[in-house]
């Protein structure tokens, strides 16, 4: 296989299961707005978080099992057996967060929307029960490789959302039921359309007692690293909602959604890019150049790109209602998220390879305690700006961490100088670009801050073109 060919397969394969988080980046990215005009930011916050509450108590019922099932797919003939001898404890764990949720809904109602009386507590057990059947139903199709379907199936998602959101908000009512709903019916839509394409994999029900140990055996550690991973992507919103209010939850959401695009990147490609790498690692252990060459390409294209979005938030927010643009000023840090995980998704595969995966448990444990003190600290004093700069930051303990330990384990000539320069030169930038609420400065400083990172990495711009041509003369040759 020649270069071209390889990067090619490469950039195919990578397209095939990010299409669908590039689709779901542009319909979110015009969603948001759309629900800005639909209802007031309180209303929102509500929404968000119900996202809180069931996202931890999602992750809490899977307990790994996902895991085990990926791992143990491709050594299994019996892969119905092994599909449900995985979904059996979520089941049971789901039953058994039924009836606890049952005898506290109205503490969850309060703590969740504010109020005793309201049927979030009944819309989230219903929620948790599908998005049990929906991660095991994607992790189905994604170890199958069948990419465009996983990307269809995220698509039927976020478009049924919107459709549901806007059509309840319209002819019901506007209030954060819009939200629950939307997510609600959406997953029901997604589910039913998965199952009847994987229906194969869904019957017979077999359940193995002895294969259920071995699931649980392997599976209940990845609950301590998911909690801690969970505790550093909410902290922020819990924190806001102890010494905030509503208001505030929903003007932070909404900031987040200035990260969206950036996220499709960083979705697209991790799903791509474990397998791949472990692939390449089986092949030739010691072609390390090939990860220092793509971490070069990463870290510029994310420090470039956050720039250059940065340079842009006022324009983008103008599409909001006036009740949310001061979102514009809360967003920059948060934009340290993503370009911190790409960057750690590269480098901290060493970890993987050496088999110490307990070190990611202890990178997300001082980036979520850090994460802790500092919302705990700045919150009550900047509010949601100072949950976004505690947030950013936290991220970038997590690509620290683990890629001094990578390193050490897996020896690659990586150039972090420069990344951490162009890393240094983003933190300025979206300080200003968060204190100094002028349009002018928040331009100027960004253009200056993508100029001094091209500077930095100029040999993998003019590499990256390069390799645009060549890719590109490649597919005119193949398809011609």
């Amino acid at each position: 296989m020649t270069v071209s060919s390889l990067k090619y397969s490469f950039l195919k394969s990578y397209f095939s299961f990010s299409i669908g988080a590039w689709i779901n980046a542009v319909v979110s990215f015009f969603a948001v707005p759309v629900t800005s005009w639909l209802m007031n930011p309180s209303e929102y916050g509500k929404g968000n978080m119900f996202s809180v509450v069931y996202s931890v108590i999602l992750l809490v019922v899977l307990l790994g099992t996902p895991s085990a099932l990926m791992r143990l797919y491709h050594s299994r003939s019996d892969r119905e057996q092994l599909l449900w001898s995985s979904l059996i404890v979520p089941l049971v764990l789901g039953i058994v967060f039924t009836f606890s949720t049952m005898m506290l809904k109205q503490r969850l109602n309060v703590f969740i929307v504010g109020q005793e009386s309201s049927n979030a507590y009944l819309i989230l057990v219903l929620s948790v029960f599908l998005g049990i059947f929906q991660t095991f139903n994607q992790t189905v199709i994604r170890m199958q490789g069948r990419g465009f379907i996983y990307s269809a199936l995220q698509v039927v998602n976020s478009v049924s959302n919107v459709g549901f959101l806007i059509a309840y908000a319209m002819f019901v009512q506007r209030n954060f039921y819009a939200l629950l709903y939307a997510q609600l019916f959406s997953n029901l839509t997604t589910l039913s359309l998965g199952i009847y394409l994987q229906r194969e994999h869904w019957l017979p029900i077999k359940i193995d007692k002895s294969l259920v140990r071995e699931i649980l055996i392997y599976s209940y550690p990845f609950l301590f690293s998911g909690l801690l991973w969970w505790l550093l992507g909410w902290t922020d919103r819990i924190v806001l909602r102890i010494y905030t209010s509503f208001e505030e939850i929903g003007l932070y959401s909404a900031a987040f959604k200035l990260i969206a695009v950036m996220n499709l990147f960083t979705s697209g490609f991790s799903t791509f890019w474990y397998p791949f790498a472990y692939e390449q690692y089986e092949k030739n252990p010691e072609n390390r150049e090939m990860f220092s060459k793509v971490f070069d390409y990463v870290s510029f294209l994310m420090l470039a790109l956050a720039l250059i979005i940065l340079s842009g938030k006022n324009l983008i927010f103008m599409l909001f209602a006036k009740t949310y643009r001061s979102s514009a000023y809360i967003a920059p840090f948060l934009l340290a998220h993503p370009v911190s995980i790409m960057m750690a998704i590269v480098v901290a595969r060493g970890i993987d390879f050496a088999k110490k995966t307990y070190w990611f448990m202890v990178s997300d444990g001082v980036a979520a305690l850090f994460n802790l003190f500092g919302n705990l600290l700045l919150i009550p004093s900047l509010g949601a700006k100072g949950a976004a700069l505690s947030t950013g930051l936290s991220y970038v303990i997590v690509f620290a961490i683990e890629s001094f330990v990578s390193v050490k384990l897996y020896p690659v000539k990586y150039r972090f100088k420069r990344a951490y320069v162009s890393i240094g030169i983003f933190v300025i930038v979206a300080a200003l670009n968060s204190f100094i609420e002028k349009v002018s400065v928040g331009v100027l400083s960004s253009v200056i801050g993508l100029i001094l990172v091209i500077l930095l990495y100029q040999d993998v711009f003019k590499r990256l073109v390069r390799d645009v041509f060549e890719v590109w003369n490649f597919v005119a040759k193949k398809h011609k």
